[in-house]
């Protein structure tokens, strides 16, 4: 079995971000977190939204993630990712995606494009 999330992702930084029908953080080491479902962004007492299916620009609130190290990663209980960053942002991916919807809300992926953890459909996430 491989490493968890959070081994994985603590103290990554992003290097680029990417938009879209999808976000996507390019983070150290060449790993991929592509994120297809909706999510928020929290700051304090901000919070945005954001849905992917709508269309997503990498700028605005997004930017603030550009060179932001990830401080923690966890998988909710539902099968959600949040991740905490050294900026005080929390991003939130929601577990399960609407109705035809993407079958995977959120996936981390290897240099080579190989998957390492999936957020899957009704909550469970697989390494």
């Amino acid at each position: 079995m491989g490493q968890s999330l959070g081994s994985e992702l603590d103290g990554r930084a992003v290097r680029a971000l990417g938009g879209g029908d999808r976000l996507l953080l390019r983070l150290d080491g060449g790993l991929l977190l592509t994120v297809r479902n909706d999510f928020r962004l929290r700051r304090g007492t901000e919070v945005e939204h954001f849905y992917p299916a709508l269309g997503l620009p990498a700028s605005g609130t997004l930017r603030h993630l550009a060179d932001a190290v990830i401080t923690a990663a966890t998988v909710t209980p539902a099968g959600g990712l949040e991740l905490t960053f050294d900026t005080g942002h929390l991003l939130a991916v929601a577990p399960d995606p609407a109705p035809g919807g993407p079958p995977h809300p959120w996936q981390l992926s290897s240099p080579t494009g190989h998957p390492l953890h999936t957020g899957g459909p009704n909550g469970t996430a697989t390494p």
